[in-house]
């Protein structure tokens, strides 16, 4: 029973950790035009700003509201809806939550 829950938590710890490096690709695509991590953004990313400790300001519950409605957690949000699968939003959310300070 031990090694069942041991090998579950192994298997959880490896597919969050894939599914971040999923969410970095993902934010490299779609996301790094308005925003910075570690002071590499894009041609626009004054106006969304850097992200570096997202991961320590906000939790898992409110970046999936914020990624499905910017307007609904920041009425004056400048990010437009973007059009991304729910399992694409899952997958940056869990790199967002690993953004704890430093551009890591």
């Amino acid at each position: 029973m031990l090694t069942r829950i041991v090998l579950g938590v192994a298997l959880l710890t490896c597919a969050s950790a894939v599914w971040a490096a999923d969410g970095q690709q993902i934010f490299e695509q779609k996301c790094k035009t308005c925003h910075s991590i570690g002071g590499v953004g894009g041609p626009m990313a004054k106006l969304g700003g850097p992200l570096d400790d997202v991961g320590a300001k906000r939790d898992q519950a409110w970046l999936e509201a914020y990624f499905k409605d910017p307007k609904s957690k920041i009425p004056d949000s400048k990010m437009p809806k973007m059009n991304l699968s729910d399992a694409d939003w899952a997958a940056v959310t869990q790199y967002m939550l690993t953004l704890k300070g430093g551009g890591k």
